[in-house]
């Protein structure tokens, strides 16, 4: 185990020692209710529940976005935990109806509240997935056709490619499930025109001409799906 997760681990382990170090010296745990011990397992709850929030983080680009409402979330629960479990210990009601309603209700709070946000990323990631699909028929079909311009020689040719390349850079980014065929035929020869050889004009007309119609047909499509 490297150094610093051994400092990290005495560190998230400091708060249970103290905790436990003072519920056990000041308190008569010996003689404690059970509505007494029922706090003390919500607390410790609530705080296990605060060191693994990195877990239920998703893993992407935007991670410090998805992570840090349920920093929020699981922080505010275990300060309220915190106070309302130590007051009820405290306390220590001679029924263990009001400790468990109490417990129960800021129980629900929090996992509901954290559903939500949990659910709310699943949402944003997809869009973000779907977002990044999209721009890749536009960004990376412009960007191939641009390196086959900047090296075609022929004016004829050149032309045709310049024209195609107008074409799909102005394209509508947003995407359909009708045209994703569509767009990965393009992409597909697109990446078959990027390998013709320069000498090969024909070829590159040929290929550019029919780029240009599947384009087209891609943003008829499109258009009709939006009306």
């Amino acid at each position: 185990m490297k150094r610093v997760n051994i400092y990290w681990l005495l560190l998230d382990s400091l708060f249970l020692i103290v905790f436990n170090l003072l519920f056990f010296m000041l308190g008569d745990s010996g003689d404690a209710k059970t509505s007494v011990w029922i706090s003390y397992g919500f607390i410790h709850f609530a705080y296990l529940a605060m060191l693994l929030t990195p877990l239920l983080v998703r893993r992407s680009s935007a991670e410090q976005d998805y992570g840090r409402p349920l920093y929020v979330i699981t922080s505010a629960y275990f300060l309220t935990e915190l106070v309302a479990g130590v007051t009820l210990i405290l306390i220590a009601p001679e029924t263990v109806k009001v400790t468990i309603i109490i417990q129960a209700v800021l129980a629900a709070v929090f996992i509901g509240w954290l559903l939500v946000h949990l659910i709310a990323n699943e949402h944003t990631a997809a869009a973000t997935v779907q977002r990044e699909a999209e721009l890749l028929y536009v960004k990376e079909s412009s960007a191939i056709l641009q390196s086959v311009l900047s090296r075609t020689t022929d004016k004829t040719a050149a032309k045709k490619v310049e024209r195609l390349y107008d074409l799909i850079h102005s394209s509508p980014v947003k995407s359909t499930d009708n045209v994703c065929s569509l767009e990965q035929q393009i992409i597909n020869e697109i990446e078959l025109l990027n390998n013709i050889g320069q000498n090969e004009i024909e070829k590159i007309i040929a290929t550019a001409e029919k780029l240009y119609q599947l384009a087209e047909e891609r943003n008829r499509q499109l258009k009709t799906n939006n009306r």
